[in-house]
């Protein structure tokens, strides 16, 4: 989506909530992309946050965690 942004900035945007994006050059030899965005903004990586999207007993849910944790989908 070069250009025009993730799903959630778009909604965002349409909406008009009042939001600030912080760009980085992506190096796609990067192991992780929340540790290399935190690296790039120079951003402590436990204020870091990743939004990751799971099926759970047929039921979509969202999970947001620091970059530093992972989702335990138990």
């Amino acid at each position: 989506m070069a250009g025009k942004g993730t799903p959630g900035t778009a909604l965002l945007t349409k909406e008009r909530v009042p939001h600030t994006l912080h760009s980085y050059d992506h190096d796609p030899r990067a192991a992780s992309y929340g540790q290399e965005a935190a690296d790039a903004l120079g951003l402590e990586p436990a204020r870091v946050f990743k939004t990751l999207l799971a099926e759970v007993d047929g039921v979509l849910t969202v999970g947001i965690v620091p970059v530093t944790a992972q989702l335990d989908l138990k």
